[in-house]
């Protein structure tokens, strides 16, 4: 493991990197953004002393979906690595729970996400997220059955104009 004392503005890691490490701010504050330095971008989190980031990619290995920049002076993150993760996850259970945590709470917050773009599709298309079928199973069959709607929706004279 390894600790680094950044800048202000710092770029820790850029979107689309290869995941090979994730970071423990010792102290200081980092931002998360989407598009970071164009027209689009959007601060997705903001992080301060003792949190983690760039858990996901460490351990799936998969490009980082955002850019990680220092926003406060000064800012002291360790490296944990691919290499000393397994002892870095022996050495420290009570951080394995936090990070297990932290993993749930993205993920809680994705799903929240997912339904409220799933909701805000079915408004849109005048249909009801209760008529979904409690047993429906999800899978991509259901794109023929959005096709279709969306199909139906652009052939329909618009009332709206």
């Amino acid at each position: 493991m390894s600790d680094k004392e950044l800048k202000k503005g710092t770029v820790v890691y850029s979107q689309g990197d290869p995941g090979d490490c994730m970071y423990f701010i010792r102290w200081g504050k980092v931002g998360l953004f989407t598009g970071y330095k164009t027209l689009g971008q959007k601060k997705v989190a903001e992080l301060m002393q003792g949190d983690y980031f760039g858990e996901m990619g460490l351990i799936d290995g998969e490009q980082r979906p955002v850019t990680a920049v220092v926003t406060e002076r000064d800012t002291q993150i360790d490296c944990i690595t691919r290499e000393n993760f397994g002892q870095f996850l022996l050495n420290n259970p009570n951080k394995v729970y936090q990070i297990i945590q932290q993993l749930c709470h993205t993920l809680r917050q994705t799903t929240n996400d997912y339904l409220s773009v799933c909701q805000s599709v079915s408004d849109a298309v005048g249909g009801n997220a209760s008529d979904v079928d409690a047993t429906s199973n999800y899978r991509f069959e259901q794109d023929d059955q959005l096709r279709e709607i969306h199909d139906q929706q652009a052939a329909e004279p618009s009332t709206n104009a």
